[in-house]
């Protein structure tokens, strides 16, 4: 076409160059508009199930496992990916531990990890009733480590009262047990047995609050190069 020579008023140009920024905005979700079309990774969504086969371990234990223990459980030679062991939930096993009528009861599997489908066992963390209570004056307490089959072990009074079944001659406790075969250090196996057992707690409504202690005070980090 021919230029006409007509000159185009300057408030008509920005409207025109704005009626153009809203059509790239409008389009710009499905095609893009005048930059590359790669697309971007997806953002994570909901934390994986039990049934969704490896994932990282840094996603282990529906988010128990913080970036220090997910290193930890990979050096020297440990794996990146873990397979969740299909598990009841916090609810399902709260509930049970409230319907539980003994002193001491049958341990609830409440994270168990394995290198794959049934595959190698890397980790499990259990909870029962136990009649044994923790140090006078306390309402936890914390056991190191001893080896894999026995990595820590944690005594958390927790008195549910009539609701709870019918164990008598005083207060309650729950015991949080764990196999380690990652080996993380003590501190890990502190941490990781105080959140589980503070979900846990939490459910149970215990009558009086556990007073929960730092993970540095009962098991120090290891030092560089040392678990």
């Amino acid at each position: 076409m021919e230029p006409t020579g007509e000159i185009v008023p300057r408030k008509f140009r920005l409207t025109l160059g704005r009626l153009a920024a809203l059509a790239c905005t409008s389009v710009i979700a499905v095609t893009g508009c005048g930059g590359d079309d790669e697309s971007k990774d997806p953002k994570p969504t909901a934390k994986p199930t039990a049934d969704a086969g490896l994932i990282p371990v840094a996603q282990a234990c529906d988010g128990l496992f913080d970036k220090a223990i997910a290193k930890e459980a990979q050096e020297p030679n440990g794996p990146s990916k873990v397979y969740p062991v299909k598990t009841r939930s916090t609810d399902q096993v709260s509930k049970a531990l409230r319907g539980e009528s003994a002193r001491r009861s049958t341990p609830e599997d409440l994270c168990t990890l394995t290198d794959k489908a049934d595959g190698k066992e890397l980790l499990d963390i259990t909870v029962a009733w136990t009649p044994h209570s923790p140090p006078s004056g306390r309402s936890v307490h914390y056991t190191t480590t001893v080896g894999p089959e026995d990595a820590g072990r944690l005594v958390v009074t927790c008195d549910i009262g009539s609701s709870g079944g019918t164990a008598s001659g005083g207060g309650r406790s729950l015991e949080f047990a764990m196999r380690d075969y990652f080996t993380v250090s003590d501190h890990s196996h502190a941490k990781l047995l105080i959140a589980s057992a503070k979900k846990i707690t939490a459910q149970l409504d215990c009558q009086k609050d556990p007073e929960y202690p730092d993970p540095k005070v009962v098991a120090p980090p290891p030092k560089p190069g040392l678990r």
